[in-house]
């Protein structure tokens, strides 16, 4: 096997899920998803769409109605205009954030890349033989900001990409303007691309959508936007996401896609259509539930001994440092095995994650009410600190 393949390792939070798994009554809080299932209209189109024929391969860069649909949602939403042409559908937004790092990142190369973050553009980087170079937020008490300075350092001629993901998996940090223009800034001046993953832009808890990076970048040839139907409309196992930039990018890439997944299933993208179509009120009710579970969230844990909790200002993760805490796998094994509430640790999402641990709120009332009675009570009988973790 290749060395840029090898190398990859399995994430300590699939190790925790996995054991989870095999846990009878355990709580799994570890996964970034909801535990409600897809919207009714949504699986009633997708059922439709197989009936009306829609069986057959499309175009790798998806059916031409989807692309307007979601050109016409990104111009509904972020007041941008994409032509559908500049729009591709893909096989969830992580084949868009792969196939663009594959793209963009060579051997000698390197990504700078906003962290802690998902593993996927750690790895992603490193199968196509270049260098990750994490740069970590700052934590200002209960909140997380951008280091531009330091992000900048980080740049040398041999970055090709700037990787930002607002709001934030795992930490729930959402860009301010002045780090939006920032960021772009720095961009313009080393001539980088960025790469903004927004698939939780309609996630939000103090204002109605996280603005997109295409506000501020305005060259079409040095943004690549990735977003997703998964977070936004409960449509995780569905698999289907997007990319959006300059019309040669968006060829570039879905030439690459037709040699690694070809197009999203045809009878997905037709429920997309309709998820955007007509899922506004969806979207308000599921923003209204995930609103109420992080106040649940932040109630028991924010005064807990030991315990700092950065206020998530969007997604639906907690990312609170446990004092004590300096091997997050190890602690999340502990807490799985005497409580059975599976949480991801920190070290899953890069160096800068380690001391920390994510819980997924996107859960039911009942069950965020029962893991918190746990996890709570596990804090409280071991003590603020975790001796030897």
């Amino acid at each position: 096997m290749r060395p840029e393949i090898s190398a990859v390792v399995e994430s300590p939070l699939v190790q925790i899920a996995t054991a989870a798994e095999a846990m009878p009554g355990s709580i799994k809080l570890c996964y970034g998803e909801s535990d409600m299932p897809t919207a009714d209209f949504i699986c009633r189109a997708a059922d439709e769409a197989a009936r009306a024929g829609h069986t057959f391969y499309t175009h790798t860069a998806g059916a031409p109605e989807l692309r307007e649909a979601i050109a016409g949602k990104i111009r509904e939403l972020q007041g941008v205009s994409y032509r559908p042409s500049e729009v591709m559908a893909t096989v969830g937004g992580t084949m868009a954030i792969h196939v663009a790092l594959r793209a963009l990142v060579g051997r000698g190369d390197n990504a700078v890349i906003v962290s802690p973050a998902y593993s996927i553009y750690v790895n992603s980087v490193a199968m196509s033989g270049g260098e990750s170079r994490q740069v970590p937020l700052a934590a200002n008490g209960a909140r997380f900001s951008l280091d531009l300075d330091r992000l900048e350092r980080a740049i040398d001629a041999h970055t090709r990409v700037l990787v930002v993901n607002s709001p934030s998996n795992p930490t729930g940090w959402m860009m301010t303007a002045d780090e939006q223009r920032g960021l772009a800034a720095i961009a313009a001046r080393h001539g980088v691309t960025v790469l903004s993953d927004e698939v939780y832009e309609r996630l939000t808890f103090d204002t109605d959508i996280a603005p997109s990076m295409a506000r501020w970048i305005d060259d079409k040839d040095r943004l690549i936007v990735v977003n997703s139907f998964s977070k936004t409309y409960n449509m995780t196992g569905w698999r289907l996401g997007w990319a959006q930039a300059s019309e040669s990018i968006i060829r570039t890439l879905y030439k690459a896609a037709e040699f690694i997944t070809s197009n999203p299933a045809s009878i997905v993208q037709q429920a997309g259509i309709v998820a955007l179509r007509g899922g506004e009120d969806y979207v308000r009710d599921l923003r209204t539930h995930y609103a109420a579970r992080r106040a649940q969230v932040t109630a028991a844990l924010g005064t807990l001994p030991g315990v700092v909790l950065p206020e998530p200002m969007g997604a639906f993760y907690a990312f609170p440092r446990i004092a004590g805490v300096t091997d997050s796998t190890t602690f999340a094994a502990e807490l799985l095995r005497a409580t059975g509430v599976a949480i991801a640790p920190g070290a899953a999402f890069g160096p800068s994650g380690e001391g920390s641990i994510r819980l997924c709120f996107a859960a039911g009332e009942a069950t965020i009410t029962e893991a918190l009675e746990r996890l709570v009570g596990y804090l409280s009988s071991t003590g603020p600190r975790r001796p030897g973790l």
